[in-house]
């Protein structure tokens, strides 16, 4: 990875590692007015001192030779290792009252829930959310028996959805396979949940390999899912983060999440971290690709198929729409909005070494950079209505064109 242009530029030696978990983005169930739909915890100050304590506890480092035995021993370490404070360290949304805990992913959505919310560029002004027993974004149980095919879909809020049930791309994929297959029965569950990151991806199967998927797909968002790779890695495996970024940089990105844009923040704030300190971008690259590879070990273990979808934040998925406003806001904290391109260099990294190990990838930047048409919520940066049904269009032609076949 490239010398990083801001480091050189601006000399920022305080300018390091945030906290990943410290920073998790979260739905709020608020209201009439137009409101962020996400919310910052900045809980970073108690990941630190837990990490400096792990730290000195005298375990040894562990390394190891391939991605695919370190997704193979963290998926372990996260299904096996962490107690009570651990969960509640790592996964601070295990606090709020609006989540339950769930063996695996360690946190879901609450059951049986029905949220209604104001969002003025929604076409009907509004969205519904509701989830089912279990916690899932649907609006009904899983049938009795099992469908003919199911599809687990895995993601973190781009996934979930700031628009209905019906709108999301997971939904958006069962109509399209329940079109062309009348005589089957079809479920595409929507898994994903806003601040879900690697860590939660992992145990998936844990928690939902009980649905029977014949299909199983990530979308990983790259606009923040490598900085919170890092996180937990640091915390099982007992590394150092390094100095905490100073406020006077955080304060500007958490003021743009009040305004309704703090996706804007996230990416950012990923940017920074990693041109600042190059090694830890290329650990989470590491980690995302380790990532993809136990999955998709998982899923042959089961005799199901995995997709690993890039999503692309909106400076790179839509330049031209999105990029001006990433790079007034780097202006504004006095940093080098080129520096926005090293989210590109680690995506890049992740697909290759997935495609090596035999990993089908499938990577949006390219469908995205074509369409004229904005993909993303002005307002919020998620993606929007028409960027669901895009991605679920381009999942259903990647894992159910003729040609592609379980490797």
């Amino acid at each position: 990875m490239p010398a990083p242009i801001l480091a050189r530029r601006l000399g920022l030696a305080a300018v390091s590692t945030l906290v990943a978990l410290g920073c998790a983005w979260w739905y709020l169930d608020r209201g009439a007015k137009e409101e962020s739909t996400i919310e910052f915890v900045g809980d970073a100050s108690e990941f630190r001192d837990a990490l400096a304590a792990r730290e000195v506890s005298g375990e040894e480092l562990v390394s190891f030779e391939s991605a695919a035995e370190l997704g193979l021993d963290f998926a372990r370490r996260l299904r096996d290792e962490l107690t009570e404070q651990d969960l509640h360290v790592l996964f601070p949304q295990i606090k709020k009252k609006r989540v339950k805990r769930v063996p695996g992913v360690h946190y879901a959505l609450l059951p049986n829930k029905r949220w209604k919310r104001k969002f003025a560029e929604h076409p009907a002004g509004e969205f519904k959310r509701h989830t089912n027993s279990l916690g899932i974004r649907e609006n009904y149980d899983p049938p009795e028996p099992p469908a003919d095919l199911n599809v687990l879909v895995m993601g973190d809020s781009h996934a979930e959805g700031v628009c209905s049930n019906s709108e999301t791309l997971a939904n958006r994929l069962e109509a399209r396979l329940r079109s062309e297959r009348p005589a089957e029965s079809v479920e595409v569950w929507n898994l994903a949940v806003s601040g879900y990151g690697c860590a939660n991806y992992l145990g998936t199967l844990t928690a939902y390999g009980h649905l029977e998927p014949q299909d199983v797909v990530l979308v990983s968002y790259g606009g923040n899912d490598f900085r919170d790779a890092l996180g937990p890695w640091w915390y099982l495996y007992r590394r150092s983060p390094g100095s905490a970024v100073p406020l006077e940089f955080i304060s500007p990105l958490r003021q743009e999440g009040k305004d309704g844009t703090a996706m804007l923040g996230q990416e950012i704030h990923q940017a920074l971290t990693f041109l600042t300190h190059p090694d830890s971008g290329q650990d989470a690259a590491r980690l995302m690709s380790a990532c993809g590879m136990e999955l998709d070990r998982q899923c042959k273990e089961r005799g199901a198929r995995f997709l690993f979808v890039y999503l692309p934040p909106p400076s790179a998925g839509q330049p031209e729409l999105f990029r001006d406003r990433l790079v007034q806001a780097m202006d504004r904290i006095g940093a080098d909005p080129e520096g926005l391109g090293i989210c590109d260099e680690l995506a890049d990294a992740t697909l290759v070494a997935l495609e090596q190990a035999g990993v089908a990838t499938l990577d949006l930047r390219p469908v995205f950079a074509a369409n004229p048409e904005a993909l993303y919520w002005q307002t919020d940066l998620h993606l929007n209505v028409r960027g669901h049904a895009l991605v679920a269009k381009q999942i259903h032609a990647a894992l159910y064109a003729a040609e592609f076949k379980p490797r």
